[in-house]
């Protein structure tokens, strides 16, 4: 994928983001906080809410199938929809008690050979997911780019041969499934600071055992994720 046309794609998802804000879509700060519970997993007995500010913290990550890995090969790839556009995932931070709404835009195709458990929805905020089916499609299984972005409901999983990757953070046990060509919404809090490792769950680079290239490199399907 050239990079005139993942600066194209990457207009149409602020484009989209933008226009998304009234169904919690969007990147930055200042939207109310849903009436949730932090997770189980994340949080301690002395949790005080009046800790917790009152407005989300919004990470919006975009996923594209095909960016060159070198003169070769072409690798999928994980960035950071950012101030400035398209940024690197190797690095990413985020505040501690405050609710984070994570929003993955997908730009791919199902992967072969994803194990069943990633498939599931974990460590997020109610273990639930918002799924918006092909509301960026990547003109596979005849869906266009742009489609009408219709509300999903929340969902605890999605079925095993629609993912394409994965969005997870295995110290925390954390696993956001990624449907190929589409787009989820999760809710994220963490009660304390901490560096962690995220990944990709999913066989998606290259070599014998598929976790070469990409899978190995961070700001591609890994990187490093600081909460303070």
């Amino acid at each position: 994928m050239n990079r005139a046309l993942i600066n194209a794609i990457a207009a149409l998802a602020v484009m989209l983001v933008v226009a998304g804000a009234g169904v919690g879509i969007g990147w930055g700060i200042g939207s109310t906080v849903p009436n949730s519970a932090a997770p189980a997993s994340q949080t301690s007995s002395n949790s005080s809410s009046s800790a917790v500010s009152n407005t989300t913290y919004k990470l919006t990550l975009v996923e594209f199938m095909d960016v060159a890995w070198n003169s070769t090969t072409m690798q999928p790839k994980f960035y950071v929809l950012g101030d400035h556009g398209l940024e690197s995932s190797a690095n990413i931070s985020l505040p501690a008690h405050r609710l984070i709404q994570l929003t993955i835009f997908s730009y791919d195709t199902p992967t072969a050979d994803v194990s069943a458990q990633y498939a599931n929805v974990e460590g997020t905020v109610g273990g639930t997911m918002v799924f918006y089916n092909g509301t960026l499609a990547t003109g596979f299984a005849n869906e266009t780019m742009g489609q009408t972005m219709s509300l999903g409901e929340n969902v605890t999983s999605v079925p095993v041969d629609s993912v394409a990757h994965t969005f997870s953070v295995p110290q925390l046990s954390i696993n956001v499934p990624v449907v190929g060509g589409s787009t989820e919404i999760a809710y994220l809090y963490f009660n304390q600071g901490g560096t962690y490792t995220w990944v990709c769950w999913t066989p998606c680079g290259f070599g014998p055992d598929s976790a070469e290239g990409a899978m190995s490199t961070p700001g591609w399907m890994t990187g490093t994720l600081t909460v303070q």
